[in-house]
């Protein structure tokens, strides 16, 4: 895990989990730990994807830490926070890619910037306004 994100855990105050799920990853906030949110990650997803997932759910945090009680309230709720963490993960892998690759932002190929952090491709629309805004 690099730097950044290390920081950006404890900023959030957080702490990273990995274990066998149903799920890619999910955020909970046992009472014991009195406000710290453990992040878990699926050990059977690759680094990328897990370091994606991680991403998402800090976006969770960063954007939506104290609506957690609207997440599943209603559908068109749900869509919209996972939009936020997406676009809050796409936003953080692309800078991030910027300053590991040196490229002029709007001549990256948008495809393989996707291919190569495992964006899939109903989040195509969010990595091109991403670039456009950067």
């Amino acid at each position: 895990m690099d730097n950044k994100l290390k920081e950006l855990l404890e900023e959030l105050n957080a702490v990273v989990m990995y274990g066998s799920l149903d799920c890619p990853g999910r955020i909970a906030f046992p009472p014991i730990l009195e406000g710290k949110a453990v992040i878990y990650i699926d050990t059977k997803l690759t680094e990328t994807q897990q370091k994606t997932v991680l991403i998402h759910e800090l976006g969770h945090l960063a954007k939506q830490r104290d609506e957690k009680e609207l997440y599943d309230v209603t559908i068109s709720m749900k869509m919209k926070m996972e939009y936020g963490a997406n676009k809050f993960m796409i936003k953080y892998l692309f800078s991030n890619y910027i300053d590991v690759t040196g490229d002029d932002p709007h001549s990256v190929n948008y495809l393989e910037f996707m291919r190569q952090n495992d964006i899939p491709s109903r989040d195509e629309n969010i990595v091109k306004e991403v670039i456009l805004n950067y």
